[in-house]
């Protein structure tokens, strides 16, 4: 069976390798799941095990935003927001961490670098400003989860890697909108 690879596919996968570094915990945790596949004698597995160590990243950048923002943000909405992140985020990140432990994939123990580096900068902030770029950074991220997760759907190697995927899209639309909606209530104060 051929694979088509979607223009979006291809350049996510150049996109995320070129943001890890050596040292990188996605590349590292994408790297080990490869080598443990190729050894088993199963191939092509390099996007498939990227996308379970971004998930996996970008799950624990979720979680540690929420619970950052559920102490510092100042708007009784971004703490909602927060709240339901965290309890979204947490559940994902198990159902992520069932799967790869079925599955065979290595997930990062930390943030990627990328993620760390956006960490840094929401809690660099406070009051306001806190808020703020919490929003923002809650729409960027659910953006880009969502459009690889719907990717990872289609175009997934394996058939516990699209589940997942595609048991996480409705939520992940769901953070979104709740994400926008309230970036511009905020806008119109």
């Amino acid at each position: 069976m051929s694979r088509k690879f979607t223009p979006f596919l291809i350049l996510s996968l150049i996109f995320a390798l070129s943001s890890c570094t050596p040292n990188d915990s996605i590349q590292q945790a994408m790297e080990q799941s490869v080598q443990q596949f190729e050894q088993a004698g199963v191939q092509n597995m390099g996007n498939d095990a990227l996308f379970v160590a971004e998930a996996a990243s970008a799950n624990m950048l979720q979680v540690q935003l929420a619970a950052l923002a559920e102490g510092q943000a100042v708007s009784p909405e971004v703490k909602n927001l927060a709240q339901r992140m965290l309890s979204d985020h947490g559940r994902m990140t198990n159902e992520l961490q069932s799967m790869a432990s079925q599955s065979n994939f290595v997930l990062p123990a930390e943030l990627g670098a990328a993620h760390q580096k956006t960490y840094d900068n929401v809690a660099s902030r406070s009051g306001l400003p806190f808020d703020l770029s919490y929003i923002k950074t809650i729409v960027e991220e659910s953006r880009t989860l969502l459009k690889r997760h719907e990717d990872l759907a289609e175009n997934g190697q394996t058939m516990e890697v699209k589940q997942y995927a595609s048991r996480q899209v409705p939520l992940l639309q769901q953070h979104l909108q709740l994400a926008e909606a309230l970036g511009e209530k905020v806008r119109d104060i």
